[in-house]
């Protein structure tokens, strides 16, 4: 209760008063709340994340841990002897946390001068042999990131053109930025509009003379395709909580200590709403 991901205080929905945490044997979790005044008892996961799950709490607590640290789905079957479906759903539901988090924590990329903005779109889907098929789950994704800050967002778009892509850059991004990207020519605009843009033709080299290269959001490309590869199988439709994730623990330090404790911190705001 210490760390907000159950209620440490507990008002009775009949009378209002104060309820009292008591201990019970003869249930799963232990404890329950109980109203002194009306003796209306309430579970100790009321008002929070896990008000409905059968699942026992030590389970919970323990898949609030995998995710943390970023388990696989399959890792955490074996050492939790949690079904599948239960687990899936879980992580879901975690990814909704992490997406209120991001949204509820708003970043403006290229608010200090001194760190350039590398931007790129990229297609996810699986590959077709021979390039044969109709692609239909291919998935646009378009990524801006600030170099040394950890700072990325990543954002699916149905279209790649200017029309599409300079409102997202406008929005996120500060006037005046310095921005490198390749020679897509939904890009050309960028210095009319405020940039301080400069490109790197790709057909040609990785790095311009100049140095001007998008090697770091390339390689976010690189680590955001391999965390949709090692879960094995990702339908389209989840593919934007996916990536919701991925900018989480890429902006909070990826599978360690700290995006854990700021997950645990994320459940307790989260637990405030309901």
């Amino acid at each position: 209760m210490d760390n907000g991901l159950l209620k440490k205080e507990m008002t009775c929905t009949h009378c209002a008063s104060d309820m009292n945490l008591c201990k019970r044997k003869d249930i799963s979790d232990s404890l329950q709340w109980k109203c002194p005044a009306c003796l209306l008892t309430s579970s100790i996961r009321r008002s929070s994340i896990f008000e409905k799950s059968k699942l026992p709490l030590r389970k919970l607590m323990e898949l609030v841990y995998y995710f943390g640290i970023d388990l696989q789905i399959y890792e955490v079957e074996k050492l939790s002897d949690i079904s599948h479906v239960s687990v899936i759903e879980w992580f879901d539901q975690f990814r909704i946390v992490c997406k209120e988090s991001l949204t509820n924590d708003p970043v403006l990329l290229g608010s200090n001068s001194e760190h350039l903005i590398e931007i790129d779109e990229s297609l996810f889907g699986k590959k077709r042999k021979y390039h044969r098929g109709t692609g239909k789950q291919d998935t646009w994704v378009f990524g801006m990131v600030e170099k040394g800050s950890r700072k990325v967002i990543l954002q699916i778009v149905e279209k790649r053109d200017r029309k599409t892509l300079l409102p997202i850059i406008q929005e996120n991004v500060a006037e005046g930025a310095h921005i490198n990207s390749d020679c897509w020519a939904a890009y050309n605009t960028l210095e009319k509009e405020g940039f301080v843009h400069k490109t790197v033709n790709h057909s040609k080299e990785f790095k311009a003379q100049d140095g001007t290269c998008t090697n770091e959001i390339e390689g976010i490309w690189g680590l955001a395709k391999l965390k949709i590869k090692s879960m094995k199988g990702v339908r389209h439709e989840r593919i934007g909580d996916i990536l919701n994730e991925f900018c989480y623990r890429y902006r909070y330090g990826f599978s360690n200590g700290d995006v854990f404790h700021k997950f645990l911190k994320d459940i307790a705001i989260f637990n405030e709403k309901k």
